[in-house]
């Protein structure tokens, strides 16, 4: 069964010091965002991507959501800090996401397959959030050795996300590398 990050460790995911941390604005900049959009941050964890987000969307909305209310504690902590209020925080399940049908502009998932018990049935429920001519983006560690990140079993390979979003009949717009260590692909919806 696959992990969970632990919320003890939490500190260690909003370092960017860290030698595979993905600058948030990398990311940023390859998502089709626009200021008033709203995103979902599944499997936000403690905010590393949610607080910048936010900033970015002035006029929108980001709902960072994750399983671990510990996380959500801290998204608030961080958002609070940078007098971000912009965020909404979400308990969820892991394979049910409580938001409306077709209530999001943009889902992000940033390293979140891999931790997922099944990684289809996520996948199926941000695809229900997501607006129609909406994106949902995938970052994963890439399927190889590496000093940082979870176990290579762990991982999930780009090609395998790809077929899950074939079963789902959503066709990929976009594949890029991040950082080196991590792959993105972007589907519309």
């Amino acid at each position: 069964m696959p992990t969970k990050f632990p919320v003890e460790r939490a500190d260690t995911l909003l370092s960017r010091s860290r030698p595979d941390a993905v600058d948030p604005n990398q990311l940023i900049a390859e998502l089709p965002l626009r200021p008033f959009h709203t995103v979902a941050d599944i499997g936000s964890g403690p905010g590393y991507f949610s607080v910048p987000l936010a900033k970015y969307l002035y006029d929108g909305k980001v709902y960072a959501v994750d399983i671990q209310q510990g996380m959500l504690d801290i998204v608030e902590r961080e958002a609070k800090a940078v007098h971000v209020t912009n965020v909404e925080t979400v308990l969820s399940k892991e394979t049910k996401i409580p938001l409306d049908d077709a209530s999001v502009d943009i889902a992000l998932l940033s390293n979140v397959l891999h931790e997922a018990t099944s990684p289809l049935r996520l996948l199926r429920d941000v695809a229900r959030i997501v607006k129609k001519g909406g994106w949902i983006a995938i970052m994963e560690w890439r399927k190889e050795e590496m000093p940082n990140g979870p176990p290579l079993e762990e991982r999930i390979a780009q090609k395998d996300v790809e077929k899950l979003f074939t079963k789902l009949d959503l066709p990929i717009k976009a594949r890029r590398m991040i950082a080196d260590t991590r792959y993105l692909v972007l589907v519309e919806k």
